[in-house]
């Protein structure tokens, strides 16, 4: 039902542009380049910093598990197991420092640069890889 009404709503609106005469607004490229290239690459950063955190936890939760499991039966491997917590951490500052290392190469781009036909695909290349 949700997706009948989704496909529905994309038709209605795909036809009140072309009968308004905006039918070219109604287009995943002109979508993409009406989004900011900063959009992408904070979204990239937010993602980086977001997954790192999230595989961390989870690799903690399942080395805690078996930490936990290991030591009913031999009380010795508590401390040895361990380091794979360690590691896990490691993860997580990796990201972290990944995404403070990427919030500092965004530059601002100088408006006569970013006017010039022969640099806008190279700019919306750059901000959109970065």
């Amino acid at each position: 039902l949700t997706s009948y009404a989704t496909l529905l709503a994309f038709i209605a609106i795909g036809l009140y542009y072309m009968f308004s005469g905006r039918g070219g607004e109604y287009d995943v490229g002109y979508v993409i380049e009406s989004i900011s290239p900063y959009t992408f690459a904070c979204t990239g950063i937010a993602a980086a910093m977001f997954l790192s955190v999230l595989g961390a936890s989870w690799g903690m939760f399942i080395t805690g598990v078996s930490i936990l499991g290991g030591g009913v039966k031999a009380p010795r491997i508590k401390t040895k197991n361990l380091v794979s917590v360690i590691f896990c951490e490691a993860v997580a500052i990796y990201g972290i420092i990944i995404a403070i290392i990427l919030v500092q190469n965004i530059d601002a781009a100088s408006e006569d640069g970013w006017n010039r036909e022969n640099n806008y695909a190279v700019n919306c290349y750059n901000g959109y890889c970065l």
